[in-house]
C-alpha cells in the first residue's frame, strides 16, 4: 500500500512539473534579475538553511515511520515541531525579503507570472500536507502510514526546491 501511495505521489509531482515550462532565470537580461547575486543574498542563504533543516527533520520523521509504526511518538512530535518551525521561518524570511524589494515593471511581472503561480501552488500544497501531518500527529496514537505519506510528499517537494540551488552552485563552481 505504501508503494502505491509513493507511486501516486511521485507521478502527481512529476505531472505538475511536466506541465509548467521552466524559465531559465540565468538568461534574463542584465539588470532584471541576477540569480547568482540572489543566491549570495543573506535572506536567501538563511532561508536555504531553514529549508535544509526542514528536509532533515522531515527525513527523520519519514524514517521513523518507515516500518509502519512510530516507536516514540514524543520524538516524532518533536521532529514535526522542528519542521513547522523551519517552514514558519522560511515564510517570515520570504515576506521580509519581498517587502524590501522594488516593485517589478509589467513586463517583468508577465515573465515571472508562470513561476510565481507555480510557487504559490506548491506552497498551497505544502501547507495542506503540513496541516494534514499536524492533524495526524495530534492523534493519541498517530497513524504511521498517514504520517509517512505526508512526510514523503513534503520531502519530495523540499528536495525539488533544492534542484535550482544545486544547479546554481554547480554553475558557479564550473565558472571558477
Amino acid at each position: 500500500m505504501f508503494a502505491a501511495v509513493m507511486l501516486a505521489v511521485t507521478l502527481s509531482v512529476s505531472a505538475v512539473y511536466a506541465q509548467n515550462p521552466k524559465m531559465d532565470m540565468t538568461k534574463m537580461p542584465k539588470g532584471e534579475m541576477n540569480m547568482m547575486e540572489m543566491h549570495k543574498d543573506g535572506h536567501h542563504m538563511l532561508m536555504m538553511a531553514h529549508k535544509r533543516n526542514a528536509m532533515a527533520f522531515t527525513r527523520v520523521l519519514w524514517d521513523m515511520t518507515s516500518d509502519g509504526k512510530i516507536e516514540n511518538v514524543g520524538t516524532a512530535r518533536a521532529a514535526f515541531a522542528e519542521i513547522m518551525h523551519c517552514m514558519d521561518k522560511m515564510g517570515e524570511i520570504h515576506k521580509t525579503k519581498m517587502a524590501g524589494m522594488p516593485k517589478m515593471d509589467a513586463a517583468m511581472m508577465e515573465k515571472m507570472k508562470p513561476m510565481m503561480e507555480k510557487m504559490q501552488a506548491d506552497m498551497a500544497a505544502m501547507k495542506m500536507h503540513m496541516i494534514m501531518l499536524g492533524k495526524a500527529m495530534e492523534a493519541s496514537t498517530p497513524d504511521a502510514q498517514e504520517v509517512s505519506m505526508h512526510a514523503a510528499w513534503m520531502l519530495l517537494k523540499l528536495e525539488k526546491m533544492n534542484m535550482p540551488e544545486m544547479k546554481m552552485e554547480m554553475a558557479g563552481k564550473m565558472s571558477m
